[in-house]
């Protein structure tokens, strides 16, 4: 942990989210990929594996990445709603990529990742993670 340690606290938040956040990417991968695999349909295989990337992904981030601990259910509520977003920009990337491009799926799912990484950790620093002192600060100016 010294090096995070020596990052600037954005740095240091956006690595850890990276590595909190692998690990629910790594499990929708491999999920999605065991059922493109098995003959799934991409984007049922899609759901199912996001879904469960997703959830792991809120815990993780909750308590390592920004340490929050107050008001579960709301914090959880817009991080599914921030991750539902990022499911619709994975959807339409993947179905250009795959429908309109003809790319493989599995492929086209690695690209879809890191479009989504981006948008998901702006927000979810933004809204769902944003601790109550920012948020009474901003609501002060």
């Amino acid at each position: 942990m010294r090096v995070l340690d020596r990052l600037s606290p954005g740095l240091r938040k956006l690595v850890l989210y990276a590595l909190c956040g692998g690990s629910g990417v790594a499990l929708d991968f491999l999920v999605y990929s065991l059922l493109v695999i098995g003959g799934t349909w991409y984007q049922f295989a899609n759901i199912i594996g996001y879904a469960l990337g997703t959830c792991l992904s809120f815990f993780l981030n909750r308590a390592i990445t920004f340490g929050v601990r107050d008001a579960p259910v709301r914090r959880f509520l817009s991080f599914i709603s921030v991750a539902a977003f990022g499911y619709l920009v994975s959807t339409g990337v993947l179905w250009t990529l795959v429908d309109a491009f003809h790319l493989d799926p599995v492929i086209s799912k690695v690209v879809t990742l890191f479009v989504v990484l981006a948008i998901q950790f702006t927000l979810n620093s933004l809204i769902t993670f944003r601790s109550a002192s920012t948020a009474s600060s901003s609501k002060r100016a």
